[in-house]
């Protein structure tokens, strides 16, 4: 169905259209699991070796049990987040073509209310805007009088207007409204633009904002353009680059969201599957390293009763006596007590 593509009036100021296509996109939140080489919420501490030097990882699960199917669901998740993301950076960038509508459409001027002084002005700038995009356009002219008595606003109006005079969804209707008699002091003129659904990707939105501000600014200048030289100029100024290629940012957005996102948790899944986490060890926070008698490499107390490097016992520490002890000694540390609770004192004369 038709939309307006936006309109004004002298005392109201314009509005911008109503009803136009849009997109719309969504995106798919993210289980991935977590590793990182410092500590955060919810993680565990790992440490494997590598290069005979311990290496200390957080994970918020345990790395020990990757499974091949796991990581092949969890790629492929990712991946349609990646792809999804991909084809909207795809289509950020939108040149528009020509409408190709039928050779017997023309552009028209119904100047119902006599104000069109110079009708060639007119013809030739609405020519040349469908010469440049296949979108005839007809410019009617009314009086206040013909539509106030039965509809709120103009737009209403010109909405019948269009679907009484087109039945198809490929026209650019302007109508352009003012008193029988204007005051001279002030005329009390509306417009509005009535565009068909085929045409939203030429007359897009931004489009149809410039068309409103470069009508309302001419007509608001009476003293210098009559209604003719207003809705031309306003035509004049949109056609050279209403073919121009537009971005669209929303979709710059969700498209470098989403590849990013996918691209990130298919990073994180694949490093996931490091043979050296398969030997890794939950290891305490506060853990404290030793060196190998044998080798001479450095391990971590508390995790291993072999050398992690050369396969050799090491010396035994008394990582577990010592616990035990801090915690007899937290239980076995006498509390202070008040001597001789509520006794009140008593005075002998």
């Amino acid at each position: 169905m038709p939309h307006s593509s936006g309109g004004g009036s002298h005392s109201g100021g314009s509005h911008s259209g109503s009803g136009f296509s849009s997109s719309s996109s969504s995106s798919g939140g993210s289980s991935a699991k977590h590793i990182k080489n410092t500590s955060f919420p919810g993680a565990r501490r790992y440490v494997y070796y590598e290069n005979y030097r311990p290496v200390y990882i957080y994970a918020d699960y345990d790395i020990r049990k990757g499974t091949a199917s796991g990581k092949f669901f969890s790629i492929l998740g990712s991946a349609v987040s990646l792809l999804f993301g991909i084809m909207l950076l795809a289509m950020c960038y939108d040149k528009p073509q020509k409408m190709d509508t039928s050779p017997s459409y023309s552009c028209e001027i119904v100047d119902c209310a006599g104000v069109i002084d110079d009708a060639d002005m007119v013809q030739s700038a609405i020519d040349d805007f469908y010469d440049e995009t296949g979108i005839p356009v007809e410019v009617m002219t009314v009086n206040n009088e013909d539509w106030q008595g039965s509809y709120s606003k103009l737009e209403d109006f010109a909405y019948d207007m269009y679907v009484t005079e087109f039945d198809d969804e490929e026209h650019w209707l302007v109508v352009y409204s003012e008193p029988t008699s204007p005051d001279p002091d002030f005329n009390d003129w509306y417009w509005e633009g009535m565009q068909g659904d085929d045409t939203d990707n030429i007359i897009t939105v931004d489009v149809a904002d410039d068309f409103k501000d470069l009508m309302q600014k001419y007509l608001t200048a009476n003293s210098r353009y009559d209604v003719s030289s207003a809705i031309a100029a306003a035509f004049d100024e949109t056609t050279p680059n209403v073919m121009d290629g537009h971005v669209e940012w929303l979709f710059v957005i969700w498209g470098l969201l989403l590849s990013g996102i996918g691209a990130y948790e298919i990073y994180q899944t694949l490093i996931t599957n490091k043979k050296a986490y398969r030997s890794a060890v939950k290891c305490a926070n506060d853990a404290k390293e030793d060196t190998c008698e044998y080798c001479g490499n450095v391990y971590v107390i508390g995790t291993c009763h072999e050398c992690p490097h050369c396969g050799a016992p090491l010396r035994p520490h008394n990582v577990e006596t010592e616990q035990f002890a801090r915690r007899l000694r937290k239980k076995l540390t006498p509390r202070k007590k008040h001597l001789f609770p509520g006794r009140k004192k008593i005075c002998i004369l």
